[in-house]
């Protein structure tokens, strides 16, 4: 039983690490922000998802408004197509702003630039994972086992699916520049419950 427990503390402190690292909190009380693409990262295509989570809002991409639909309350997105080189993305919120820099194009902005990789790497509709609660509040519907079976889970991690409360614990379902779509470095989210 305390080995239960301390895995079950362990894995809610580990949420909450990596909740807070990585997410850049809007100023006010509005707890929305950017999800997609990541802060610094390098794009390698120039037609690319904007995703922000934001109440009231909207998106400028180098300081020019972007013209975004709303697939769910709460939930700015755009595809949009840009040019190769830097830019900035800003949300404005009536709490504050968010914004980040990230690099488009087929070359890496420097040598050491790891690319953006989505997830999943197909195009498919936020419904296989999202979906409205009864409330109208968007949540995440807990599709990751309809495309990931047990046996994968099992092949590529040292804990069994039970262990862990969410694969968001680690992974950025929406893509990440880390491999394995990692939110952080492996020898980092592991330190999080192992020394």
């Amino acid at each position: 039983m305390p080995g239960r427990f301390a895995a079950s503390t362990c894995s809610w402190l580990l949420a909450f690490t990596l909740l807070a690292l990585s997410t850049e909190p809007l100023a006010g009380e509005d707890s929305g922000g950017i999800v997609k693409p990541r802060n610094g990262a390098w794009v390698p295509e120039v037609e690319i998802d904007l995703i922000a989570k934001a109440e009231e809002g909207h998106l400028l991409l180098n300081g020019e408004p972007v013209e975004t639909d709303r697939p769910f309350p709460g939930v700015l997105h755009a595809r949009v197509h840009v040019t190769t080189g830097k830019h900035s993305l800003r949300l404005d919120t009536p709490g504050g702003s968010d914004e980040i820099i990230f690099f488009a194009g087929p070359s890496p902005p420097f040598p050491s630039a790891a690319p953006f990789v989505d997830h999943p790497p197909a195009r498919i509709d936020c419904t296989h994972c999202h979906a409205v609660s009864r409330r109208g509040r968007f949540r995440f519907n807990g599709g990751c086992q309809s495309c990931h079976t047990e046996g994968q889970f099992i092949r590529t991690h040292s804990h069994a699916p039970h262990e862990l409360s969410s694969c968001g614990m680690c992974h950025d379902a929406h893509g990440s520049t880390v491999a394995k779509l990692l939110i952080v470095p492996k020898e980092t989210a592991c330190k999080q419950c192992h020394n």
